[in-house]
């Protein structure tokens, strides 16, 4: 048995070594054996795929959980359970278990593109089905109207779980591979049975978070929309065209959220200020970067930028792959001074006042004086370094706000 639940995380996917054993010793002896797996969880089942004829798995928690197992294993009741989730062929296809990003990680079936052991949504029963007749259409702009016909072709009784998947053929952004839209279980389909399916399905299921227009949008464009039995399954499909919203370009006039981005590398959201987020440098022994695409750059003069650093560290503004200037520092130590030179009694009253002195958030400033010039939108990328945080841009159309000029802060 193996104990997993809230803060007690498995570090495998594979069987108890003893649960191996047990498995290759009843295999050697009798091949015709069936694996019962009582689990809430996926585990990786190469051995008992190559030595054993099926395997049958239901999750815990019902009373008469052995009584249920019995009937299906000795086929008085045809199971048609489905995966909720991926099973993979190894835990080395699973990302750090602190990385919570699906998109960049490639987590669950929606963006995991590799191979895998059981699908999301699979599940096989005593019989087969066919799919046909299958119509798409769309109302109103609205629903998704669905209809097909389910057909048992087996000689067993059998309940049918019909899954509809969407996918956006394309994108201005990276979108799932596929995505459940609806499901309904059809039951006690008959040998030779034909059953009827009507769905209708909002278009919204289709939407997602543009971080330009901040808000959820079904983006215009062509989708697929399949139907099957699992997410991998496209047992019949068909293309349709939904009309929608379009991202547009970013107004950077406006205070813009840092964790509003389009990409990013080796960073992490945290704490920020004024009700915004913040993002900083995870591993400080390596660069992150943020990228902001579609930005409006025209008549932008500065580009400030929302920051915080109690150790040290920097950020450096591209646009369009060009350098526009950086900032080395950090924000608690940071004087606004004039330009005449200090003498030693008052460099020494500051540094002994900044050892004292908590790190406060600063607009530092970068001119974009130099930038590319270019009729469309452009690309912003933020290279950060050591201990520096950011939590919001924007672009100033006049020179400068009397704020933290680019280059050394100290």
């Amino acid at each position: 048995m193996i104990n997993a639940k809230e803060e007690i995380d498995r570090n495998t996917l594979e069987l108890p070594d003893e649960q191996e054993m047990l498995l290759d010793r009843i295999a050697a002896a009798n091949p015709n054996t069936v694996l019962v797996l009582f689990t809430n969880y996926p585990y990786t089942l190469q051995k008992a795929m190559e030595k054993l004829p099926a395997i049958i798995m239901s999750a815990t928690g019902s009373q008469d959980m052995g009584s249920a197992m019995a009937e299906a294993v000795l086929g008085t009741y045809a199971p048609a359970g489905r995966l909720n989730m991926t099973w993979y062929e190894s835990i080395d296809q699973l990302p750090d278990i602190d990385n919570y990003d699906i998109i960049k990680g490639k987590r669950t079936y929606r963006y995991f593109d590799g191979k895998v052991l059981y699908p999301f949504g699979y599940g096989l029963t005593y019989t087969t089905f066919a799919y046909e007749n299958y119509k798409v259409s769309l109302k109103d702009d609205r629903l998704l109207q669905i209809s097909l016909d389910v057909r048992n072709t087996g000689d067993t009784a059998s309940d049918e779980v019909v899954q509809i998947y969407g996918s956006a053929l394309e994108s201005c952004v990276k979108k799932p591979i596929c995505q459940l839209l609806d499901f309904v279980r059809v039951k006690n389909i008959a040998p030779g049975e034909t059953r009827h399916v009507a769905l209708e399905i909002p278009v919204e299921e289709l939407r997602f978070y543009d971080v330009i227009n901040r808000r959820l949008m079904v983006e215009e464009g062509t989708y697929e929309i399949y139907a099957g039995a699992s997410c991998k399954d496209k047992a019949v499909s068909t293309e349709i065209f939904i009309p929608g919203g379009k991202r547009g370009v970013r107004d950077l006039s406006a205070f813009t959220a840092a964790d509003h981005y389009d990409d990013y590398e080796n960073m992490y959201l945290t704490e920020g200020h004024f009700n915004f987020k913040a993002v900083r440098v995870q591993d400080e022994t390596k660069e992150g970067v943020l990228v902001y695409r579609d930005c409006d750059l025209s008549d932008a003069a500065v580009l400030a930028l929302h920051v915080k650093s109690e150790r040290g560290g920097s950020v450096e503004a591209f646009v369009d792959s060009v350098s526009m200037g950086s900032f080395t520092g950090d924000t608690r130590t940071c004087e606004f001074r004039s330009a005449p030179k200090l003498d030693r009694y008052a460099e020494k009253e500051i540094k002994e006042r900044n050892r004292y002195r908590e790190p406060v958030y600063e607009d530092i400033e970068i001119s974009l004086a130099d930038r590319p010039q270019t009729d469309g939108a452009s690309e912003i990328r933020l290279v950060l370094k050591g201990d520096m945080r950011i939590c919001y841009l924007r672009v100033l159309k006049n020179k400068s706000t009397g704020k933290i000029q680019m280059g050394v802060a100290n």
